[in-house]
């Protein structure tokens, strides 16, 4: 009864450390099958339940900070950038305000209010007045959610966190890069030049995925300048230095 029971048992288990370890066999043909054991942290394998439930991250901290340096400048800016500073106020600010909302004159307060809504300061006041109290709540409870980690001894990695964030600047840079070609190559050379590295950077380097990222890119091409006509720099380095007749053709479809 014990031997069936043990038959009966899967392959795996959990070890101390909260991993999940199985085994599983794998064989080439013509080869002998060999054992190849994998090891899943429990907390990582994905749960429907957990799809829109919120955790806090390892960087929560740090991108709070940085959150509200962000908003900081914001408020640095706000008079010389909305105009606010150009203001005039009367003395009597109070006053002021009360007979602008209409709470001592209700003659001409949809009115009133309707011109202040259109100024251009009002727009960014109200978007300050949302993101500041977001930013310091979320600094706050990311604050706790740190000292919580620092009691129980858990590892923070910020620096694997921030590399995460700072691999995105690297497409950044391709974007500008991209920006610079066109002037010089033209729409069609610098989108196919862009379409291939791009597929290169991100793994697919085979030359099928190469003959479909040129299809795409000239295809992209194709529609945006071709045939919705979206304006792109005429003066173009490449296309000056070719004949008038190419040149007149590649500055009007490419």
């Amino acid at each position: 009864m014990t031997s069936e029971t043990d038959n009966k048992q899967t392959d795996s288990s959990q070890d101390e450390t909260g991993f999940v370890e199985g085994h599983m066999l794998f064989a080439l043909p013509g080869t002998l099958a060999h054992p190849i054991q994998t090891q899943t942290p429990i907390e990582k394998r994905f749960k429907a339940a957990d799809l829109f439930q919120f955790q806090r991250g390892r960087g929560d901290y740090t991108l709070s900070l940085f959150l509200l340096l962000l908003v900081g400048i914001f408020i640095w800016y706000f008079p010389s950038e909305t105009g606010w500073a150009k203001r005039k106020l009367p003395d009597d600010i109070w006053q002021y305000f009360a007979t602008q909302f209409g709470l001592t004159e209700a003659e001409g307060r949809v009115m009133r209010f309707g011109k202040i809504v259109k100024q251009g300061w009002v727009a960014p006041l109200f978007c300050l007045a949302l993101l500041v109290p977001a930013v310091l709540i979320n600094l706050v409870f990311s604050h706790r959610a740190l000292k919580r980690k620092q009691r129980q001894l858990a590892p923070l990695r910020w620096r694997y966190e921030m590399s995460e964030w700072l691999r995105a600047v690297e497409y950044i840079l391709y974007f500008i890069a991209y920006t610079f070609m066109v002037p010089l190559l033209g729409y069609l050379a610098s989108t196919l030049m862009m379409g291939c590295f791009l597929t290169c950077r991100v793994g697919y380097r085979s030359w099928r995925w190469m003959g479909i990222a040129l299809l795409s890119s000239f295809a992209m091409v194709v529609l945006f300048r071709s045939v919705l006509q979206i304006k792109t720099p005429v003066n173009i380095w490449l296309y000056n230095q070719m004949p008038e007749s190419a040149s007149i053709f590649f500055k009007t479809w490419f």
